[in-house]
């Protein structure tokens, strides 16, 4: 376990400044907070002014600054690892129970309905931290956490591969000190961590609702006595998982998203956190007891 290069206090995931590749806390992981050598690079990067020279006089011109990026190739990578590590490591289970062990094609069927479930949760969750970030004119980028990824590979694999360990990677996140003002507030801070559990409840809603509307037309009767209702099946488990990741994601603790929304506004984190976690329970009680 690695630890802050200020504080010294250890870190599970840590953060690494991109500008000078130190090891920090969540609380020195900006730039400014840890007095970063290279904070200059962090700022935004400021308009180009290019003076042209006419014959009825000098125009001044002024072009925009780049925009901030979106996903770039590397983080691309590492989101399709992620997302592949993920598929794999909820897979898994599905093979030591028997249900998919004796056909190739089940199993394909499993990891594909998988990414789709871990896709709209994880990789949706990940990602509104990124976009809504760099709305507040922060750099944000996911990197993928490679110990985090072979020990859910490994986990995986340990009969009867239900115990998963989901840390693939993570939402890097340091502000641009000049671009809307000086570092993010408690506000921003507060909102860019809200909207990954929104992202999940959005989720859960939508596999709430595909599994309603196969309910009442019938399709969950037609697939299960056909033998494959593993589709079906699937329905119910996106449900599940987004409400549990937006709940443990809500717990006001450590660097969770929580945490954040909580120090920010403790009305709003009642809002979300409450409804969620009793939703979760509800759920896990009416699905899996």
């Amino acid at each position: 376990m690695e630890r802050c290069a200020v504080c010294g206090a250890e870190e599970f995931i840590p953060y690494i400044c991109r500008y000078c590749d130190r090891v920090h806390c969540v609380l020195h992981r900006l730039p400014e907070n840890h007095e970063c050598p290279n904070i200059q690079q962090a700022r935004a990067p400021k308009p180009i002014i290019r003076v042209e020279g006419r014959q009825s006089g000098a125009t001044l011109r002024v072009i925009r600054a780049p925009r901030l990026s979106t996903i770039s190739n590397r983080e691309l990578t590492a989101l399709l690892t992620a997302l592949m590590v993920l598929g794999i490591s909820f897979s898994t289970r599905y093979m030591f129970s028997g249900l998919v062990a004796a056909s190739p094609v089940a199993f394909l069927e499993v990891f594909l309905l998988t990414l789709i479930v871990i896709g709209t949760g994880f990789i949706g969750h990940e990602l509104a931290h990124k976009f809504v970030a760099q709305r507040f004119g922060c750099w944000a980028e996911f990197k993928l956490w490679t110990v985090g990824a072979v020990m859910a590979v490994l986990f995986a694999f340990v009969p009867p591969g239900n115990l998963v360990f989901a840390a693939p990677g993570a939402v890097y996140i340091a502000s641009r000190s000049s671009y809307f003002g000086e570092g993010v507030d408690r506000k921003a801070n507060g909102v860019i961590s809200l909207v990954g559990p929104l992202v999940n409840i959005g989720a859960a809603g939508l596999f709430g609702l595909a599994f309603l509307i196969s309910s009442l037309a019938g399709l969950g009767d037609i697939v299960i006595s056909s033998g494959s209702g593993l589709a079906f099946k699937f329905l119910q488990e996106g449900v599940a998982i987004n409400l549990w990741l937006g709940a443990f994601n809500m717990i006001p603790f450590f660097i969770l998203d929580g945490q954040k929304v909580f120090t920010w506004d403790r009305r709003v984190w009642a809002a979300v956190a409450i409804p969620l976690w009793a939703a979760t329970i509800a759920i896990w009680v009416l699905l899996f007891v």
